[in-house]
């Protein structure tokens, strides 16, 4: 089992619990709380990247060049029509 970094859960919750809050006050009529809708929204958007990427293995391989295939192509189209 994964250690769950409960301190990034908590402000996920806590954040969509704001975000939540400030989407009822901006429904109800005041525009002021569209800021802090969005800076909550921001900041729980941002730590789910963060757990995403936390439990994502060291060598997962996405820095790696794209290979080409067997034939020299690297699998782009070129700009020729078939007639």
């Amino acid at each position: 089992m994964r250690k769950v970094r409960w301190a990034s859960v908590w402000t996920v919750v806590g954040a969509c619990v704001v975000a939540l809050a400030m989407l009822w006050v901006v429904l109800r009529g005041r525009v002021w709380a569209w800021i802090p809708f969005f800076l909550a929204a921001g900041v729980a958007v941002r730590e789910i990247r963060y757990l995403q990427r936390a439990r994502r293995p060291a060598d997962a391989g996405f820095d790696e060049p794209r290979r080409a295939t067997p034939g020299g192509d690297t699998g782009r189209r070129r700009g020729r029509r078939s007639e």
